[in-house]
């Protein structure tokens, strides 16, 4: 058995993979994910279900999974054996969503050093953008999210230390 945690916005799971015998957070899946000719596509077949996905690596365990025009950053990570717990509250240089929206754009890269106050993400909601500034100085550590994805509120967007 293989075991992985894996994160999508500010959820995770534990993927359990055994020959093809595949478990999400204990709870056994009839799926199957199937490499098609081109790089990086795949067909998840999940009962009657058929979707095409777009995987695309980003470095750092990272991926920008694309499915019907709907892109998610997922970060997976193979278990190192060890008990894993549940991330607690928020670093003071964690930005998490306010609200749910989409994101419109994103002004910042993994080892950009950034100022208070400079803006990281720009999110749209309602009609309405929103701008979602640094509330330290320091170095961004982690991107989780990219232009066109949908967040939901307390989504981790960057981090910085």
């Amino acid at each position: 058995m293989t075991l992985y945690y894996v994160s999508v916005g500010s959820k995770e799971y534990k993927v359990e993979i055994s020959n093809d015998q595949y478990k999400i957070d204990g709870k056994s899946i009839q799926a199957a994910l199937v490499e098609l000719g081109e790089r990086g596509l795949f067909m998840l077949k999940h009962g009657t279900l058929k979707r095409e996905l777009h995987v695309q690596p980003q470095g750092n365990s990272q991926y920008v999974v694309n499915t019907s025009g709907k892109f998610a950053l997922a970060k997976v990570e193979k278990s190192n054996g060890k008990v894993r717990t549940k991330a607690g509250k928020a670093a003071a240089g964690d930005l998490t969503a306010p609200i749910s929206g989409l994101v419109v754009s994103v002004n910042a890269k993994t080892g950009d050093e950034v100022k208070e106050g400079d803006v990281m993400v720009v999110i749209e909601s309602m009609k309405m953008q929103m701008l979602i500034k640094a509330p330290v100085a320091g170095t961004v550590t982690l991107v989780n999210v990219q232009p066109g994805a949908q967040l939901s509120k307390g989504d981790l967007l960057v981090k910085i230390s």
